[in-house]
């Protein structure tokens, strides 16, 4: 019954930030089938995620027990509160960086990750679609890590939350931007360099709040005035249909599969 609950809150949070983003982007021309789409896939993704999500949370708990999690406790009172978050919010977005450049390094996850990038219709709503097994390999990875290394209260952990909505925000179709201060904190037109599908964009700004990880890395790449890149695969495609979006990473072999019927 949790699951259920959980999965409609997810649903509905989600649905309303999208439409809140929609009705305040600036291509008041574009058909809303995008969007659309993308949030008929998150549904069903959404459930999958639900479905499996208590058995990997499980593992998860199980193995950061066994490794006596929470090496380091984060003070959570007073004047230490704002400490512990912020240690927390930048090692989080630190090692969410490092996922996100093996999702685009390592064919696996590039094969499930690729979806992200395949809209291109760039706004609000890509920020939801993703694959169904991303956030379970992060409960597995960057959580496990997180939960080995680092003891937080609840309150730490709702600050954080909170600034995961700021994903909302990156994926707007709007022309936000801070000009030669980029490198402090991502913005819509940074973000949208990372999506673009031409070919002088490859590999750039992998952020996710914090470009500094892009500067030291050697990946950042300052958006230019009125920069406004068309986003998608260059390559292939997006899907066509829920069911494509959900099997996303074997299309190549379904394909052949069912051209040899």
């Amino acid at each position: 019954m949790l699951e259920i609950e959980t999965f409609i809150a997810v649903v509905v949070g989600s649905g309303l930030c999208v439409a809140i983003g929609y009705f305040i982007e600036q291509r008041r021309d574009r058909s809303p089938r995008a969007t659309l789409f993308n949030m008929a896939c998150f549904v069903p993704a959404s459930f999958l995620q639900g479905l499996l999500s208590p058995l990997i949370a499980g593992v998860t708990v199980l193995v950061v027990n066994a490794l006596g999690g929470g090496v380091i406790v984060l003070p959570s009172r007073g004047w230490g509160l704002p400490v512990g978050a912020v240690i927390y919010v930048v090692a989080m977005d630190g090692m969410e960086y490092l996922f996100h450049r093996a999702q685009h390094k390592i064919p696996a996850l590039w094969s499930m990750h690729a979806l992200h990038h395949s809209d291109a219709t760039f706004n609000v709503s890509t920020t939801v679609r993703h694959f169904w097994a991303d956030r379970l390999l992060k409960m597995l990875t960057i959580y496990l890590i997180s939960g080995c290394i680092f003891r937080v209260s609840p309150v730490i952990l709702t600050i954080y939350s909170v600034f995961c909505y700021y994903n909302y925000v990156l994926h707007l179709d709007v022309g936000l931007a801070f000009g030669r201060w980029s490198w402090l904190l991502n913005a819509p037109r940074y973000h949208r360099l990372h999506h673009s599908r031409l070919p002088g964009d490859e590999n750039c700004n992998f952020a996710a709040l914090l470009p500094i990880f892009d500067v030291l890395s050697g990946a950042y790449r300052r958006p230019l005035p009125g920069e406004h890149p068309p986003t998608g695969l260059a390559d292939e495609p997006g899907p066509t249909s829920v069911m494509e979006a959900m099997v996303w990473p074997l299309r190549g072999l379904l394909g052949r599969r069912l051209g040899e019927v």
